[in-house]
């Protein structure tokens, strides 16, 4: 029977799911598809027997469902879910949207393209933020100071002064970038954070002081010091999410 070939597979498909159960489902069944293990044509096994065989709920099995159809790795109709022929999928994946891309990139590529993009961003706010843009990333700024004790809080504000700095812009393609990009930005330094913290008590201290760095360049229009200190905050906020 073809579910055979699905639960040949299960071990693999449950092993190390993490916490981002879906995200994670995803990139096996991604991998299943493209070696061939999982061919072209083949149906998958009911949604109850499948989730039942990896002991996940059918919600967790259907976002991870979600994501494959979007990026072309299979089909779902009445008539079932069937794997689509993998030599049409790139032509699909350029035209998902950024936002799904975002989400199920690999966390290298992640924060490379945070550190390309930030650090850009910080230069055009140095040179185009108006008075108002000034208040708003500041008030935030401190906020952070004010919540440093409170790792929720601290990277909700933290967040909030990178979406400042792009509406500081003014250039909505950037600005449409890093709204598509934030929930996993933001993922991303909160596991820092959290993870960080019961390591290195400074991270906070350092986070604060590097973001003061970079609105008083935007404050003089330094577009040069506030794209080089956006990059080496970046850098260390990257260093951080791999090394703790």
């Amino acid at each position: 029977m073809q579910k055979d070939i699905l639960l040949e597979n299960v071990d693999f498909l449950k092993s190390d799911l993490g916490k981002n159960i879906s995200q994670n489902l995803f990139q096996k069944f991604k991998e299943l598809i493209l070696t061939g293990k999982l061919p072209e044509g083949y149906m998958l096994p009911n949604e109850n027997v499948v989730s039942s065989a990896l002991g996940i709920g059918r919600s967790t099995l259907r976002e991870a469902y979600t994501a494959l159809a979007v990026f072309g790795f299979i089909r779902r109709s009445k008539a079932g879910t069937f794997i689509n022929n993998i030599d049409n999928i790139d032509n699909i994946v350029n035209i998902a949207p950024f936002s799904i891309t975002v989400e199920n990139s690999d966390l290298n590529d992640l924060l490379e393209f945070r550190f390309m993009l930030e650090a850009e961003t910080a230069s055009y706010a140095a040179k185009r933020a108006t008075p108002e843009d000034i208040e708003k990333i500041s008030e935030s700024y401190q906020h952070m100071i004010e919540y440093k004790d409170d790792v929720n809080l601290f990277v909700d504000y933290d967040s909030q002064f990178h979406m400042f700095l792009s509406d500081a812009t003014h250039n909505k393609l950037l600005i449409s970038t890093m709204i598509a990009a934030k929930e996993s930005f933001e993922r991303c330094i909160r596991v820092a954070m959290r993870q960080s913290l019961t390591k290195n008590p400074r991270v906070i201290d350092v986070t604060i002081d590097l973001h003061g760095k970079i609105l008083e360049a935007i404050k003089r229009q330094d577009y040069q010091t506030a794209y080089s200190t956006m990059r080496e905050h970046i850098s260390y906020v990257n260093l951080t999410v791999k090394y703790g």
